[in-house]
């Protein structure tokens, strides 16, 4: 699947010098094609995509799909987020440069993954849209619909326990 924030997203959202310097590992300045062009931007981004997929899973809120039909203010705050993670795994690709900027975006991009670790509704999608696809269902037949199911052990009760027996008696 395709990172969540494309090239263009990262470069309008972040300083592009400041990316730019991260990203190339060339004294030389990198132009908006190059930028544009790169592996290791490309990398990074679908890294931090995948980063928001694994700690949305763990918080049982969303899927990918439901990230992936986002649109309006919910899909740019998505696309923040990925920025926001892409640029703190950029800081850690060259460690000591710019220490405060750095540790600024690692603790925001470490914010935000602990808020979609913790099942928090980032993106304002209701409950009933796969937020609970997770969730195990408890619920069973009845004792009335259990007994008219005519089973095995109904028709030779010589042979196997009493059916009174087998099933929980706290439900009715």
């Amino acid at each position: 699947m395709a990172a969540y924030a494309s090239i263009t997203d990262l470069i309008t959202r972040r300083d592009k010098r400041t990316v730019g310097e991260l990203a190339f590992d060339t004294d030389e300045p990198p132009t908006d094609a190059e930028l544009l062009a790169s592996t290791n931007l490309s990398a990074i981004l679908e890294d931090a995509s995948g980063q928001v997929e694994a700690a949305m899973l763990c918080g049982k809120r969303y899927l990918p799909a439901d990230l992936a039909a986002l649109t309006g203010n919910s899909q740019a705050f998505l696309k923040k987020v990925v920025c926001t993670i892409a640029m703190a795994d950029l800081f850690e690709r060259r460690p000591g440069y710019h220490i405060e900027q750095a540790q600024a975006y690692a603790a925001q991009a470490k914010g935000y993954l602990e808020d979609l670790r913790t099942g928090k509704n980032l993106f304002n999608m209701s409950d009933n849209s796969a937020a609970n696809a997770a969730i195990a269902s408890t619920e069973g037949p009845t004792v009335v619909e259990y007994t008219e199911l005519n089973l095995l052990p109904n028709q030779m009760m010589r042979h196997f326990p009493n059916w009174d027996t087998r099933l929980p008696t706290d439900r009715s």
